[in-house]
């Protein structure tokens, strides 16, 4: 090879390698900017080949709709209660060049424009009570003008920062765990106050009816003993009208029954009598005898 051929080769690999140095491809999903010695020297938004200097450098940014969720945040609201809300935000990397001058990287600015989102969470948030940030409101609304209130406040905040929030939203509002505790102590005493009430009521509704029961179960007793008594009165009475009839009719008859009954009742296989043969008793047993 000839001293010609030798520098051609050399020419064309030092072409091709000063090529390489100065070209490089921009994603769609990026945006780029070019730094020379770490200062800023270009913008490049556009996708596909650009070119720069060998010995500049490309720091890529994202172009997407990006989002961060940071930890949660304590908030006093305006009735002096303390809440974690937990909140996330969408945003977006509008100028390059501002987020390299001013956080050198993306996680550096994202943790600039967290700062903001959580003050602006704070400074609504605190401009109303607890019942209104729970409910959202009389027409259930609140929450969203909250949420579009913390987003512009916080948009017009990082506008310095080469960024745009897109949008802020509240996940969930939780009191800290102490209070939550605290309140879930006084909603199980309320609780109790309240059971306790119910069988308070209870318990004298059950007096008052066990009372009624046993009042009318002496009233049905009693009406029950009165009518028994009656129709045991009417019975002796029909008996003893019998019983009358019945010695009128023939009273010798009547006596000497009567007697036997009396035998039947009063004498049986081991009774012993102490009494004189003569007795009225045994009358019809001396009759007989005769």
């Amino acid at each position: 090879m000839s001293l010609k051929q030798v520098f051609i080769v050399v020419v064309l690999v030092v072409a091709a390698v000063v090529a390489s140095m100065s070209a490089f491809v921009v994603d769609q999903r990026q945006q780029a900017l070019v730094l020379q010695f770490g200062n800023p020297k270009e913008v490049v938004k556009e996708a596909g080949l650009h070119f720069k200097l060998p010995w500049q450098s490309v720091t890529n940014f994202d172009k997407r709709l990006l989002e961060s969720d940071a930890p949660p945040n304590e908030v006093i609201t305006k009735d002096k209660k303390t809440i974690l809300v937990d909140s996330y935000t969408r945003w977006r990397i509008t100028e390059p060049l501002k987020v390299y001058q001013v956080a050198r990287t993306q996680a550096g600015v994202v943790a600039r424009m967290d700062d903001v989102v959580r003050g602006k969470v704070r400074e609504v948030l605190g401009q109303h009570t607890l019942p209104e940030i729970v409910s959202g409101g009389k027409d259930a609304t609140l929450r969203v003008a909250l949420m579009k209130s913390i987003r512009d406040r916080a948009d017009k905040a990082v506008k310095d920062l080469g960024i745009s929030v897109i949008d802020v939203r509240i996940k969930r509002a939780d009191l800290p765990p102490e209070n939550s505790d605290a309140v879930f102590k006084r909603m199980k005493a309320e609780r109790n106050r309240i059971a306790k009430e119910y069988r308070s009521e209870g318990e004298e509704a059950a007096k008052e009816i066990r009372a009624e029961a046993e009042k009318t179960r002496k009233t049905i007793l009693a009406e029950a003993y009165k009518n028994s008594e009656i129709t045991r009165g009417k019975a002796d009475a029909q008996t003893t009208g019998i019983y009358a009839k019945a010695y009128n009719r023939d009273p010798e008859f009547y006596a000497f029954t009567r007697s036997l009954e009396a035998y039947k009742k009063s004498i049986n296989a081991h009774t012993k009598l102490v009494i004189s043969p003569n007795s009225e008793f045994f009358n019809f047993f001396q009759q007989s005898h005769r």
